[in-house]
């Protein structure tokens, strides 16, 4: 993000070819514009947005532009996988997948919306709640190179210092030294490089 001295090429009230400048601005912010809401194919239930790269466990996959029709008068939780593939569904976010907005919709058009991206890289967030000091999470995607990070999302019961442990295209697991911890966990999951 800039400062009040920024170092992006702004637009002047009197400037010659301002569509220039500003197709270019847009052209080097376009990888953080992945998933972003496309208004010109938004309409009614349907809910366009933005396609480009992403980075899935070093492979690099092309998103196109797409749009998905959203469930009438519910609140629609729009995903993506690692490898980019764009979903929707009325439960909740799905663990392993990467969250992009809530949804609320009437019965014939969105009435509200919540961006949930995040520039997350080869990145995979989710949050899980302890059972007896203790939960799984699966998620074919985990590798032995695997690096996940674990903090407490929402404090449970008696808290306790966090392990892991993963089994690779299996996924992970987290113990607490407190078999009394039912907190909810917040976990990131990064490829080592």
């Amino acid at each position: 993000m800039s400062n009040s001295t920024t170092t992006l090429d702004l637009l002047a009230q009197a400037q010659a070819g301002k569509e220039i400048t500003a197709n270019a601005l847009f052209d080097a912010a376009s990888p953080a514009m992945l998933y972003g809401r496309r208004q010109s194919t938004t309409s009614g239930l349907v809910w366009g947005y933005y396609g480009g790269v992403v980075a899935n466990n070093g492979a690099l996959v092309a998103v196109a532009n797409g749009a998905l029709t959203l469930a009438a008068s519910a609140t629609n939780y729009i995903e993506a996988t690692a490898a980019g593939v764009v979903s929707t569904n009325t439960t909740g976010y799905t663990a392993g997948r990467k969250p992009l907005y809530t949804v609320v919709t009437g019965a014939g058009s969105i009435t509200s919306y919540t961006d949930h991206r995040c520039d997350m890289g080869d990145g995979v967030q989710g949050l899980t709640t302890l059972v007896a000091g203790a939960a799984t999470v699966v998620n074919a995607a985990i590798t032995a190179n695997s690096r996940i990070f674990l903090s407490v999302h929402t404090a449970g019961g008696t808290q306790g210092f966090l392990s892991t442990s993963r089994t690779a295209g299996t996924g992970f697991s987290i113990a607490s030294t407190s078999s009394a911890d039912t907190s909810t966990i917040a976990y990131l999951i990064l490829e080592a490089a």
